[in-house]
């Protein structure tokens, strides 16, 4: 297979991330394999190049290395002085092998963006292909999603999904629905749709694909599906710029307003409403909840305050993959909190967060500059659809475990390609702009 047929299916295949895996050893998943793949083929052939994004590039390199040092202190620490949260730690492996296990995943990750900047700049991919072959995996995604709700609401094993773990619900009039799809959960979900949302919106700007035009309001139902707050007012906020300044065509505007309207309406009219926006923010509205299993704010507040306090007493950093294993070193935030672990994820299930706590205050600056410089490119290429996309992941990773997850790379590759002057292959893009 094709360096460029590899990478198109590794975008549509990129949801299936808790589904269709390869039980060999570890739970390979099909876009990883294929990616290994991609990445032998390139470390064979004739190499990457990434032109205008090389600088980007060398950035996330120097991240890689740099973010080094605090896993050497870390692991150096964690040698010294045995910890009985071992079983809790992120990963549940030994600390060398949870420390391999992350860089490992890292490379792979960055490796992908390398490959998906290379073909777009060289032109063996075009970014209108690109966002073709990525609406074809949202799509997938949204009629997986479908299917695995029929198969749990007619009783059938989840093998019948393809799916060999256990999956998440939320009740809906007496319901229960699934919200996880492809993913492990409904917020991993949730941030692939928003992302998807964003290319989608891009390409009907630029291309009058009928995929484009049916992909746009299947993502929006498939939000509803995942309950997750941050991405249904993403998908609002997205939706509302697009029709505004994304000059898409008036059926398209329709449907997909159509959609979100009926969304929004079911939303609030549903106990999800309750569960999801009052239950979660009692805590600031009525002065504190105690069911710690029920209220997501509660344990996030929590693990994120672990977080900022391995930052202050280890500004350098306790390493990639860490904070489960230095999380029992600091008091929980709300002292009335029930300590039962199997309540609380090993992560701080906030991006910043975890790049501040677990690579150092140098390692935090560095991430920060690489979005900011991303963010850049799109605001001096006035792209400002694509932009308001961008700045929502951002606001979307206060609530995210973390940024190692390879969609979220692929997706900064479209943003970087996006960002760039384009080729002349893609100036009939430049002129419906």
């Amino acid at each position: 297979m094709s360096r460029t047929n590899l990478l198109k299916f590794i975008l549509v295949t990129l949801p299936l991330t808790n589904s269709v895996t390869l039980p060999v050893g570890f739970p390979l998943k099909l876009y990883e394999v294929a990616g290994l793949l991609l990445l032998g083929g390139v470390l064979t052939g004739p190499g990457v190049v990434p032109r205008n994004n090389g600088r980007v590039v060398a950035l996330w390199g120097v991240f890689f290395f740099i973010s080094l040092v605090p896993s050497a202190w870390g692991l150096y620490e964690l040698a010294a002085n045995p910890r009985p949260l071992l079983e809790w730690a992120h990963g549940r492996y030994h600390p060398l092998i949870n420390t391999v296990f992350h860089y490992c995943y890292l490379a792979l990750d960055i490796g992908l963006l390398l490959v998906a900047l290379d073909a777009l700049g060289r032109g063996w991919l075009t970014l209108r292909a690109f966002c073709r072959a990525w609406a074809w995996g949202a799509l997938l995604s949204v009629v997986y999603a479908i299917w695995l709700n029929v198969v749990v609401g007619a009783g059938l094993p989840l093998v019948a999904a393809l799916r060999w773990d256990e999956v998440n619900f939320f009740g809906v009039a007496g319901m229960q629905v699934v919200r996880t799809g492809p993913f492990e959960e409904g917020n991993f979900f949730g941030l692939y749709l928003l992302v998807s949302l964003t290319v989608i919106y891009h390409a009907l700007r630029c291309w009058p694909d009928r995929l484009f035009r049916v992909a746009a309001p299947a993502v929006l139902m498939g939000m509803v599906l995942t309950a997750s707050p941050a991405a249904l007012l993403g998908g609002v906020v997205l939706t509302g710029v697009a029709v505004v300044f994304g000059r898409v065509s008036r059926m398209v505007r329709g449907i997909t307003l159509a959609a979100g309207v009926l969304g929004v309406v079911g939303l609030v009219g549903s106990g999800l409403f309750q569960s999801l926006v009052l239950d979660k923010f009692s805590l600031i509205f009525y002065g504190g909840v105690t069911d710690s299993r029920n209220v997501s704010l509660v344990q996030r507040a929590n693990e994120s305050w672990h977080a900022w306090q391995m930052f202050v007493h280890r500004p350098w950093g306790v390493g990639m993959g860490n904070y489960g294993y230095f999380f029992g070193d600091y008091p929980d935030l709300y002292r009335w909190l029930p300590t039962n672990w199997m309540n609380f994820k090993p992560i701080p299930n906030n991006v910043y967060l975890e790049v501040l706590a677990e690579h150092g205050l140098v390692g935090f600056v560095l991430f920060m500059a690489i979005l900011g410089r991303k963010l850049w490119r799109l605001v001096r290429a006035r792209e400002f659809l694509v932009m308001v996309g961008f700045l929502l992941m951002g606001v979307y990773f206060f609530a995210f475990p973390t940024f190692r997850l390879a969609f979220i790379w692929l997706y900064w590759a479209f943003i970087l390609a996006v960002g760039r002057d384009q080729d002349v292959q893609e100036s009939p893009s430049r002129s419906v702009r």
